[in-house]
């Protein structure tokens, strides 16, 4: 199978940095957060911390010694991270994967575990070890099935039970993306330059689609068609039924993260060297409407709302832009780097960075910062 080997260094190079960090200040890892509405799940560092929306304060649950912090796990353990978007199950469960590691070096341990545990009480409900490798991109919920993307390449799919139903092997080398489904089928993207479905109940194989570069960010899908970008900065919309090609478009730059879609546009950020780009692109056809440019690159995602669409940079830059592309807010960080994608919660717009004094950062849709997250020792 195609396999960048560029792309492995530049991959393990980002963990050295990442992992190196994880032992010392709480907020020097790639962060993953999910909301439920009330609370923000976040996986940073050695635990998932569960934040209130409502004043960013930290949930804590009451022990005949008083009250404590309601994270996960209770006591960090150094050799161990949580890098991904935790999942929500409708019957209360969270679901995150751990990655083990030795000083700066990612390591296969028997011990990377994809974990649930009681969104209230903090408590372990199952979890599955016998995948080898670690587990870096987020699981996919959906109805009463779980799909989890692990380190050995394969996709694994759990009732909410932690029974495993089936697995597929559609990778020679770790998963770094997150599963997408239509109902019918489950899309997973690989780095060795492929989009593969799956049939959701079985776990068969439906089709597979090449492209001409590896995929890192999971893909956009709606209305029949699968958007999703990869290193070599081409955006390609494929049809979800045979994977069949319907546009490319070249943009400059490599993308990383996932398309967002408002309506007849995708909006997608790229990284060109040390700057961005940041586009809106045509969904019919892939041509680019507008294009602006950033001094830093753009990872995350970006984030769509009705009025505006919102991404921000490598170097702790925020900007949100009207739908027309014209300026609606922006903010910046003193210390801080963004590689996770900001988060829609109610009324509010949250942030995760790395490197910052804060784990989270919530901004209303105006721009106004509401509050920031720093947990307690």
């Amino acid at each position: 199978m195609k396999f960048n080997r560029v792309l492995l260094f530049m991959l393990i190079a980002i963990l050295g940095l990442l992992l190196s960090a994880c032992g010392t200040a709480p907020a020097t890892n790639w962060p993953g957060m999910t909301t439920d509405g009330a609370n923000v799940y976040l996986a940073s560092g050695s635990h998932v911390y569960v934040v209130q929306l409502s004043d960013g304060r930290e949930i804590a649950t009451q022990t005949t010694e008083g009250p404590i912090p309601l994270r996960f796990p209770t006591k960090a353990d150094a050799s161990v991270s949580f890098f991904a978007a935790p999942a929500l199950t409708a019957d209360g469960q969270v679901i995150v994967g751990n990655a083990v590691h030795s000083s700066s070096l990612m390591v296969a341990k028997s011990n990377s575990l994809l974990y649930s545990f009681d969104q209230t009480a903090g408590n372990v409900r199952w979890s599955f070890g016998e995948a080898k490798g670690t587990w870096m991109a987020s699981a996919l919920v959906n109805g009463d099935t779980i799909y989890a993307p692990a380190g050995d390449g394969k996709l694994y799919a759990f009732d909410l039970k932690g029974q495993k139903r089936w697995e597929s092997a559609v990778s020679e080398h770790a998963l770094w993306s997150a599963p997408v489904t239509d109902g019918k089928q489950v899309f997973i993207a690989t780095l060795e330059h492929e989009i593969i479905a799956l049939d959701a109940q079985t776990g068969a194989q439906k089709w597979k689609t090449d492209l001409d570069n590896a995929v890192l960010g999971a893909p956009a899908v709606a209305g029949g068609t699968l958007y999703v970008g990869t290193l070599s900065g081409n955006l390609y919309a494929l049809d979800s039924a045979g994977g069949k090609q319907k546009w490319v478009a070249a943009l400059q730059g490599s993308i990383w993260g996932t398309p967002a879609i408002s309506g007849e546009t995708l909006y997608i950020g790229t990284a060109v060297a040390k700057a961005g780009k940041f586009y809106a692109v045509n969904i019919t056809n892939g041509k680019p409407i507008q294009s602006r440019d950033e001094a830093s690159a753009i990872i995350a995602s970006p984030l769509v709302l009705p009025d505006q669409v919102v991404y921000a940079t490598e170097a702790g830059h925020i900007q949100s832009l009207n739908l027309d592309g014209t300026p609606k807010w922006q903010a910046d960080l003193e210390k801080g780097q963004f590689y996770t994608a900001p988060s829609l919660a109610g009324d509010l717009i949250l942030f995760a960075p790395m490197q910052s004094e804060f784990l989270l950062l919530a901004y209303d849709q105006n721009g106004a910062q509401k509050w920031t997250f720093v947990p307690g020792k």
